[in-house]
């Protein structure tokens, strides 16, 4: 599948695991053309590296991991397929030969003996990425510099990823001189000094990785129950490293959801939530972020961590479809008004208010 014609259309800018993933349902699940679906699901396993799949596949030859919301997607379109497809939960037992070793960060050649050398089932794979998220992660980018991308800023290949609280388990990452996330764009001109600096940083706890997390989290739990899946916890990145059950897990994220992400129209009820007002652009909504750092372009002192939460986006939509019960119903549909009167255009969403 191709990312985008013409432009990414060829050689390794072809297939892009977040675009892939965010569209895999419609364009085949829907349409009935399981057998592809199923190819792109198993070839992006293959390849699940730091406990996520690529943002750029190139064949499994130099796979690219920065994109933190990719393994979400496709863990999203795993299940779909679970749900959509005639005996569908038969995906669950494929196996696929691994472009690295599972559990292991070490980077090497796709002809070194190792590569492909062992296998992994669809379900060890979708437990190696909750573990690895709920271990956390920070990395440097395999290959980083200019070759790898020109204009990213040397902060920006380093890569943070995981549960950095347990009480309010929702999974973050990124820094504020990379592009995580979809939605967002590394500036490229010298002249305009933007080169390197993202044009609004998504770091943080971007709130469809929250609901796409949480979607997982309640189908293991329930393919627990059927017998189809053979864990029911993962280990912690808290200092005790104790075990804590999948369900528990999504029971946090939803205890917590409303609290950390909503901003209610009266501010008499802000008590009631994590809301910082001198950041508040718009009031009924759901925030775009929980926990960002400091504004690009701020100096030190200024003030500005959680100011990128606060931004009028409609990927509180993406969560809404996928985890409805996360949202408190006339909260959500307040929401989708504003959005309608001041996101949707006539072809579309615009992707910031």
């Amino acid at each position: 599948m191709a990312a985008g014609l013409p432009h990414f259309s060829y050689d390794y800018m072809r297939c892009w695991g977040r675009d892939i993933f965010i569209s895999l349902r419609g364009l085949y699940l829907a349409t009935g053309r399981y057998a592809e679906a199923k190819e792109h699901i198993l070839a992006f396993a293959s390849v699940l590296k730091h406990g996520m799949i690529p943002n750029l596949l190139d064949a499994g030859r130099k796979p690219r991991y920065n994109a933190r919301d990719s393994i979400w997607f496709w863990l999203q379109c795993v299940q779909d397929y679970t749900k959509m497809v005639p005996h569908g939960t038969d995906i669950l037992n494929e196996s696929v030969k691994r472009r690295f070793l599972p559990y292991d960060d070490e980077w090497f050649d796709v002809n070194d003996p190792r590569a492909f050398s062992r296998s992994s089932t669809i379900a060890e794979v979708i437990q190696e990425a909750l573990q690895r998220h709920a271990s956390g992660m920070s990395f440097q980018e395999s290959n980083a510099g200019t070759s790898l991308d020109s204009n990213m800023r040397w902060d920006g290949f380093l890569i943070q990823n995981g549960v950095k609280d347990w009480e309010r388990p929702f999974v973050a990452g990124g820094n504020k001189w990379n592009c995580g996330t979809w939605m967002d764009k590394n500036g490229e001109s010298d002249k305009a000094g933007s080169k390197g600096v993202p044009g609004s940083p998504r770091d943080g706890a971007a709130i469809e990785i929250t609901g796409l997390l949480y979607s997982t989290l309640r189908w293991v739990v329930d393919l627990k129950k059927r017998g189809l899946y053979q864990w029911d916890s993962v280990q912690t990145s808290a200092e005790s490293k104790a075990p804590i059950p999948l369900a528990e897990w999504a029971d946090r994220i939803q205890k917590n959801f409303e609290k950390c992400y909503y901003v209610p129209i009266d501010e008499d009820h802000d008590k009631d939530y994590v809301i910082k007002k001198q950041f508040v652009l718009t009031r009924g909504i759901y925030k775009d972020l929980f926990g960002s750092t400091v504004l690009v372009g701020a100096q030190d002192g200024d003030q500005q961590e959680g100011r990128e939460d606060y931004r009028f986006r409609p990927n509180q939509f993406i969560a809404m479809v996928v985890a409805p019960d996360l949202f408190d119903a006339q909260h959500a549909l307040g929401a989708i008004e504003i959005a309608d009167n001041t996101l949707r255009g006539p072809i579309g969403m615009a992707t910031l208010a």
